[in-house]
């Protein structure tokens, strides 16, 4: 049957959200969806009207604008509500714009929203796209509910059932065999999702699968390997971004920072509206010296996650020491002035935002001002060392011991080094700052006792596991982690423990709730660590019989 003679759906039941700055064009969709039998239609005018909306409804359908005028634009809304778990499971959102420039399409698709439409809409286009669309979402709503509710091997398993009753090799079929390769990696079986990767180019040349052994190549350290596969993406396929992503991340691995730094300029001509890729770039450039290239890509990064869940401090402090490099130091003071109040609510972000005056202050021949600083702020540094980023810390540690705060620096390094022991260029770092300053025994002592410290309480807590005092090395590690509180290591053995327990005793819900922190949060620190998802398995099986209708 030809679409344009396909009958207009049954949209009697389904509720949407139109977000349109233009009453003209809000009234266009809405006819068009009443002639469907469309009764539910809410309707915002700007992006602060949308999240309003969403916070209290959960709509079918959201056809959204790109463009809303001043603030937040409709990627900005789709982002938000995505971080905010704003959306119902089988929700759709149809992004919509006028705008047909490569780049704008392609910088859209980055948000992922489920389809794009291209002013003017026809109504036999939209109907079409919505049907599609809605089927698919309602196919998969239950596979998307158990992983919001983080039951993975759940997922996975209804997911094999719906793989199971669809017949033939249909592009359904090859959407559901993704969605269950990814569930594979997130549960740590790895070889399983390596079997459908290859299956899948097997069966023809499918990028998300060449991605997927890629990834695969990566979490195993094999660098060579995961960039073989995603050149093999890239050279042909300008616009898959996420492998471009990947192959960037992959280079810096193998040292080659030039050509990190081109695959990720090249990714951003496409689509420069990415604020975690410009912050790349950023990190990138900075290293390599190129701090017009940096502070560019970091002054974007900003402007670009400023309304977006994907703000965050470490750009503004990357772009305050871009600047210092640069010896404007009236730009750098700017950026912290402009990270205090972007993130005033977070008490972190201020403390950094302080703090890292103290280079700055040195630099403008400030002094008297930099040690008043290092002493009011110094507490307090110590304090939150765990929870700040490694990079300001190093930042930090030199320009104190310069002020003679060889403590505070001391205290800054053990954290860093505490939370990262099995990191040998951490530890190299650290000394390598001590060392400048002239003080390379005192250095040796502070970087050697943090690792060592490390290092016994792991090794502590394996033995009390293996002589079966669950209790004591729970607690053990349970001290330590309010000292480490971001060393993956430390996180997942705890979090080993715990499940070891419950395993045992039976499951208690706060302990499964404390696991669970444990590993996400090194998931977030680790992405790639393959013990996470194995750890997640464990856990979901405790008291779960996995009763389910597919």
């Amino acid at each position: 049957m030809n679409i344009r003679n396909l009958p207009p759906p049954d949209l009697t039941r389904t509720s949407f959200l139109i977000i349109e700055d233009f009453e003209s064009m809000r009234a266009i969709l809405r006819d068009i969806l009443s002639r469907a039998g469309a009764k539910q239609v809410a309707l915002a005018f700007n992006a602060a009207n949308a999240i309003n909306m969403l916070e209290r409804q959960r709509y079918d359908v959201i056809l959204c604008d790109l463009h809303l005028g001043h603030g937040k634009n409709g990627q900005d809304i789709l982002e938000e509500a995505r971080h905010r778990a704003l959306l119902a499971p089988h929700a759709v959102w149809l992004m919509v714009s006028s705008e047909k420039a490569s780049e704008m399409v392609t910088g859209t698709v980055e948000s992922r929203p489920d389809d794009y439409l291209i002013k003017p809409i026809t109504e036999t286009l939209l109907f079409a796209r919505l049907g599609r669309q809605m089927a698919k979402k309602q196919l998969l709503a239950p596979i998307e509910i158990a992983m919001r509710e983080r039951e993975y091997l759940k997922a996975l398993r209804l997911a094999e059932a719906q793989i199971d009753n669809s017949r033939g090799q249909t592009p359904l079929t090859w959407e559901l065999k993704r969605l269950k390769a990814e569930l594979a990696m997130q549960s740590g079986e790895h070889d399983m999702a390596k079997t459908i990767y290859e299956e899948a180019l097997s069966y023809r040349e499918l990028p998300w699968a060449r991605l997927g052994l890629a990834k695969i190549h990566y979490n195993e350290n094999r660098f060579n390997d995961a960039r073989r596969e995603l050149k093999e993406i890239t050279d042909g396929n300008r616009a898959y971004l996420e492998a471009h992503d990947w192959l960037a991340r992959t280079l810096d691995k193998l040292g080659d920072q030039e050509g990190a730094q081109e695959v990720l300029q090249r990714a951003l001509t496409t689509s420069p509206r990415a604020p975690l890729r410009q912050l790349q770039l950023g990190d990138i450039a900075q290293r390599r010296g190129e701090f017009d290239t940096a502070a560019f890509a970091l002054k974007n990064s900003i402007e670009l996650a400023r309304n977006t869940p994907l703000k965050t401090s470490q750009a503004y402090v990357a772009l305050s020491q871009v600047q210092l490099a640069q010896n404007d130091t009236d730009a750098a003071l700017k950026t912290l002035s402009t990270l205090s109040i972007d993130m005033h609510d977070n008490a972190g972000a201020r403390l950094l935002a302080e703090a890292m005056q103290i280079p700055v202050r040195i630099k403008t021949g400030e002094r008297e001002l930099a040690e008043k600083l290092a002493r009011q702020l110094g507490p307090a540094l110590k304090k939150e060392a765990q929870h700040l980023q490694p990079e300001a810390l190093f930042n930090l540690a030199g320009p104190l011991l310069e002020l003679g705060e060889t403590e505070t620096a001391g205290a800054l390094m053990s954290s860093v080094i505490g939370n990262n022991h099995e990191h040998p260029e951490y530890l190299q770092r650290a000394q390598a700052i001590f060392t400048e300053a002239g003080l390379e025994d005192e250095g040796r002592e502070v970087v050697q006792g943090a690792a060592r410290a490390a290092t016994d309480i792991m090794n502590r807590g394996v033995k009390l596991s293996r002589e079966g005092k669950l209790e004591e090395a729970i607690k053990l590690t349970r001290e330590a982690r309010a000292k480490m509180p971001n060393n993956t290591r430390l996180l997942l053995n705890h979090a080993y423990l715990l499940i070891a327990w419950m395993e045992r005793h039976g499951r208690e819900a706060k302990l499964n709730e404390e696991a669970r922190n444990c590993i996400e949060m090194a998931r977030k620190l680790k992405p790639e660590e393959k013990r996470t998802g194995e750890l997640l398995n464990r856990l979901e099986l405790l008291g779960n019989d996995f009763s389910f209708s597919a």
